[in-house]
């Protein structure tokens, strides 16, 4: 009898255990919010050929499964869209903007934070709309990159994820400080100052630094150092000046993570970019922009028209040597009216001048993600990662002009746009 009770006392147990587990599990399932996307013909970013008929699991906000339909589970209770027929990628990035920057360069006379907050707002939320769901900042007005950075973290705002570089940092007088712009670039002189504005900008809370030349040899030195001992990323505008090419060479030397521009980046450059794994993010369709409207100017103008032009050589030789490079469009003052459509164009560009749709696609998201220093969170489409995914009604490896026909934009597991 004793052993009688004693394994009803064991059997009871186990059942109350396994209660317990089952409520846990289902109390779980119902706190999780499922959407499911079926029939799926899956470019994931990562340059593997498409996958037909996939399911997508998103749980909350990141990618949960990725499968072939009948080998992937759809939980209850789950929101499921098929998709049949149309291609899914992950989200684009642009991964050179200015998103806080007025219309007009005279503006900066009369500018202040909250016009900046407002306009930041307006700008993220029509980008997102077309399918771009991150953005890299590089370069904002005060403080109000890194303040739309928190802003969108607290969802008081629709609109691209931003990655910011808050202000960049130059010399006294250096670019970014031209003509009327004020309050874009912090002007600092010294190893040991470009070391201290480093050192600001990351307590103010940008995610990377942006450094602007002109600047000394142990300038920049100081400033890679001290951006790579907090273990961040830094990126460098190219060239200024008629002839000066040591800015790039210095940066690449001492170990820049990116060049900002396919501008005045001689040969010697390009290969060291390429041994040491240098991202360049060449914004081509801006500067072929600039060298046509310089070239309008006059024959005193030629030399520098030809440097904009230049660029398409560049981006080859780039190319040709294995850099990596990423979609970034860089239109500010006049030319911000071309949002959001400019960055279709400069995808286009890649296409135009080389890059297959499939190397393309991957520039937009998975090495742009690397570009953002985050990687682990965006760029493909696999388990783990932030959930960010457009669903195309036309295939854009037949035609790279195809990314412009989004039908369904999800961030972060929400629908933002569904014309489906």
């Amino acid at each position: 009898m004793k052993i009688l009770r004693k394994l009803k006392s064991i059997a009871l147990f186990f059942i109350v255990f396994l209660f317990i587990i089952f409520y846990w599990v289902e109390g779980k399932e119902e706190k999780t919010e499922y959407l499911i996307i079926t029939g799926a013909r899956l470019i994931d970013g990562s340059g593997s050929l498409p996958k037909e008929n996939m399911v997508i699991v998103i749980a909350n906000d990141k990618f949960e499964k990725i499968g072939p339909e009948g080998k992937i589970s759809i939980p209850k209770r789950a929101r499921v869209i098929d998709v049949k027929g149309k291609t899914v990628i992950p989200g684009l990035i642009d991964a050179h903007v200015h998103f806080t920057y007025p219309p007009k360069e005279e503006e900066f006379y009369v500018y202040n934070d909250s016009i900046a907050s407002f306009r930041a707002v307006h700008f993220l939320n029509q980008y997102l709309m077309v399918g771009v769901t991150t953005v890299r900042d590089v370069c904002s007005y005060n403080n109000v990159g890194i303040m739309a950075k928190k802003a969108f973290r607290e969802k008081l705002f629709i609109g691209s994820r931003p990655i910011v570089v808050g202000q960049g940092i130059t010399c006294t007088g250096g670019h970014g400080t031209e003509g009327s712009r004020t309050g874009i670039a912090v002007e600092v002189d010294g190893p040991a100052n470009f070391r201290k504005a480093v050192r600001e900008q990351l307590r103010r809370g940008a995610d990377l630094i942006k450094i602007l030349p002109p600047y000394s040899r142990e300038e920049i030195k100081a400033a890679i150092e001290e951006t790579h001992a907090w273990e961040r990323f830094v990126t460098v505008h190219s060239g200024v000046f008629k002839k000066q090419y040591d800015f790039v060479r210095w940066a690449v030397e001492f170990g820049a993570d990116c060049i900002e521009h396919a501008y005045a980046i001689p040969d010697d450059v390009i290969k060291l970019m390429a041994k040491k794994g240098v991202y360049c993010v060449p914004t081509l369709s801006v500067l072929l922009t600039l060298g046509e409207e310089t070239k309008k100017k006059g024959p005193e103008w030629e030399w520098k028209a030809k440097k904009y032009f230049e660029c398409i050589e560049i981006f080859k030789k780039m190319k040709r040597a294995g850099v990596k490079m990423g979609i970034g469009t860089d239109y500010i003052g006049k030319y911000m009216s071309a949002y959001p459509w400019v960055y279709f164009d400069e995808i286009e560009k890649f296409v135009e001048f080389g890059y297959t749709p499939m190397e393309a696609i991957m520039a937009a998201t998975k090495i742009n993600a690397e570009i953002c220093d985050a990687s682990d969170k965006l760029g493909t489409i696999e388990k783990g990662k932030l959930a960010d995914l457009l669903v195309l009604g036309e295939d854009p490896l037949k035609d790279i002009r195809n990314l412009r026909k989004v039908k369904l934009i999800i961030q972060g597991g929400k629908i933002i746009k569904n014309t489906l």
